[in-house]
């Protein structure tokens, strides 16, 4: 891990959620709002009797890591924080609250009674960008804790974790001793809290060198934060992005219902529909806000709004994808009804809201370091194969359905379904190459040190999701006419740019070929009666 770059990686990889080869499932998927969340349990992290584990010649424990911003106020680290105290606006620190070390009774029964340090354990924080001072890279050894041989040289005491301490900045990386007494099988840290008055991505781990202390378990918690609040750095642009997409919702949601409401005896079926996605959306970026601001406030996610917010998150994405599918299969326009199909789909709706739902509640209600890469590949494989089936079904439905508006000379519902489709064609390439961006932003920073930017990649998901809607809103917005894009019983349709169908003109055609037919009939038969009434006169003249 930290005796070189590959090292720190090979340590860091399966314990900072990093995740990008499981985003190669994603190349599949287009503008749907795929994951608005990043994965982050709490900004208090707690331990419980939690193992370490071994890399080269040292034991550690990944404690957490997140992206802090220099703090604006200086922090006491002798001062315990009082119950009364209301906000800590302006302060960036990491605080250790009860940490508890419990080394197993066979290595404390070693050690004499008398002896005041019988055991160490370290606690290293480290910004990612300063991991060549950790370990042994500089003096070209592979080791991370201090070994007989490197220790002849003066550059570092055995039993402790390597550091090169720069002069410029001699408190980077920070190191805490915790000491080991007599026999004792456990002991505390004492309460401190690190000040952190540099940006970057921090790192936290708990680590001993000593072979004897192997076993060693940790507890308590640590709490970390920001100066405006305990939302991860990365997370907190978040928070704000929710509030404003709350309020272009209520934007949208407001220009519909007034649309509504001025032609409220013209609505048709589908714009009904598409009032639910509004709700939904609004309610959804709403949850999220609130969830984030609590987050802020107290430090930990409050399950309660967590749980809706995902659940409504799960809905709106159901809804929305049933609703892109229906209206491209001309449900309304070419079709009153959606026939035998409305089951097949019906059941993709379903089966597509509960692995959606699954996957939001473990990504949004456990800690980051809670998933291995395989077993979230294991949940995200079955919402990307979902997603892949209703890009095909909807392209697929589009196609017949201008084939048949096309074959029917509807030429003003043509023309709407070919603004749809086009409008459908851009989000996909659009989501296509921001899948790609992101690929390439986890490839090329697998240690979070672009946190600052990391907000943009999920808040892509939902503006897209937004600017789509307000497509569909526009093209289907309502009107005065509303059988202008509706559903008509009469075969042949009509052709609106006209105003004339096709029915009604060959209805009038034959109307004036019968009357045309009858008007001979009575010439003829008045012919007839003449030519008659003639032949009876001449008879009767020669009689």
């Amino acid at each position: 891990m930290m005796g070189n770059n590959r090292e720190f990686i090979c340590l860091s990889y399966d314990l900072i959620g990093n995740g990008y080869f499981q985003k190669l499932t994603f190349v599949v998927l287009i503008y749907f709002s795929c994951f608005a969340i990043n994965q982050v349990g709490a900004s208090i992290h707690e331990y419980q009797n939690q193992s370490f584990f071994r890399r080269s010649n040292s034991f550690f424990f990944h404690g957490g890591s997140e992206g802090l911003y220099a703090s604006k106020l200086h922090v006491d680290p002798d001062k315990k924080p009082s119950p009364e105290e209301n906000h800590l606006n302006g302060k960036s620190f990491i605080r250790f609250e009860s940490i508890t070390f419990r080394r197993p009774k066979e290595s404390a029964e070693k050690k004499n009674e008398m002896q005041q340090k019988t055991g160490l354990v370290e606690a290293i924080i480290v910004e990612v960008k300063d991991r060549e001072k950790i370990g042994g890279s500089y003096l070209h050894s592979a080791a991370i804790c201090c070994t007989p041989d490197l220790s002849k040289e003066g550059s570092c005491n055995v039993g402790e974790v390597i550091i090169h301490q720069d002069p410029n900045y001699p408190y980077n990386p920070q190191r805490i001793q915790t000491f080991f007494e007599g026999k004792t099988e456990e002991t505390t840290m004492l309460l401190q809290t690190v000040e952190i008055n540099h940006t970057g991505m921090y790192y936290l781990y708990f680590m001993f060198c000593d072979p004897e202390l192997m076993g060693t378990t940790i507890s308590g918690r640590t709490v970390w934060r920001n100066p405006d609040g305990y939302l991860p750095g990365k997370m907190a642009p978040l928070m704000t992005y929710f509030g404003l997409m709350s309020l272009a919702y209520l934007g949208l949601g407001l220009v519909w219902f007034l649309w509504s409401v001025q032609y409220w005896k013209d609505i048709i079926q589908l714009q009904y529909h598409i009032t639910a996605v509004i709700g939904l959306g609004m309610c959804e970026m709403a949850l999220w806000y609130f969830e984030y601001a609590n987050f802020n406030a107290t430090g930990n996610r409050p399950m309660g709004i967590t749980l809706w917010a995902v659940t409504f998150t799960a809905v709106k994405k159901t809804v929305s994808r049933l609703l892109l599918l229906v209206v491209s299969m001309g449900y309304g326009v070419v079709r009153p009804t959606l026939g035998g199909v409305i089951l097949k789909v019906l059941l993709l709706g379903l089966t597509y809201f509960v692995f959606s739902e699954a996957l939001g509640l473990v990504e949004n209600l456990g800690n980051i370091d809670d998933l291995t890469g395989k077993a979230r590949l294991f949940l995200v494989l079955p919402v990307s194969l979902l997603d892949a089936c209703f890009i095909i079904w909807i392209f697929s439905a589009l196609s017949q359905t201008l084939e048949k508006l096309q074959i029917r000379r509807s030429m003003a519902k043509f023309a709407l379904y070919r603004k749809f489709t086009n409008s459908l064609a851009i989000s996909v390439l659009l989501s296509i190459a921001w899948v790609g961006y992101e690929l390439y932003f986890n490839a090329a920073d697998p240690l979070s040190e672009l946190w600052q930017r990391a907000w943009i990649i999920p808040a892509f998901w939902n503006l897209l999701a937004f600017v789509l809607l307000v497509v569909i809103c526009s093209l289907w917005a309502p009107s005065n006419n509303p059988t202008r894009y509706a559903y008509s019983e009469e075969t042949g349709d009509e052709l609106e740019d006209e105003g004339i169908s096709l029915t009604s003109s060959s209805v009038l055609l034959a109307g004036e070929s019968a009357n045309k037919q009858l008007e001979r009939k009575e010439r003829r038969a008045s012919n007839a009666d003449l030519f008659r009434l003639g032949e009876e006169a001449e008879e009767d003249k020669r009689e």
